[in-house]
């Protein structure tokens, strides 16, 4: 199943009323680094955000059978093996 997930979620200078769904540390940068370490099958579209349709940003597309909750979990605790 695919899960959409949004760069707004992981951007840092985003607040969480705007999308943001991880903490301030998150190293937002290497995001795609960290779905690769995953093997996660993924696809990149660029598209119109719903919270702030003005910007363009990146739209993920992820293979996933779980929760958009538990991947962003999952995403999150797999950023502290990402060098």
């Amino acid at each position: 199943m695919k899960r959409v997930l949004w760069e707004t979620y992981f951007d840092t200078s985003v607040t969480r009323k705007m999308g943001r769904r991880v903490k301030k540390d998150f190293p937002s940068h290497k995001l795609f680094d960290i779905l690769k370490s995953m093997s996660l099958t993924y696809s990149v579209f660029e598209a119109k955000y719903p919270k702030s349709p003005a910007k363009t940003v990146k739209k993920i597309e992820v293979e996933w059978e779980g929760s958009k909750e538990e991947l962003i979990k999952k995403i999150v605790s797999s950023s502290a093996s990402v060098s």
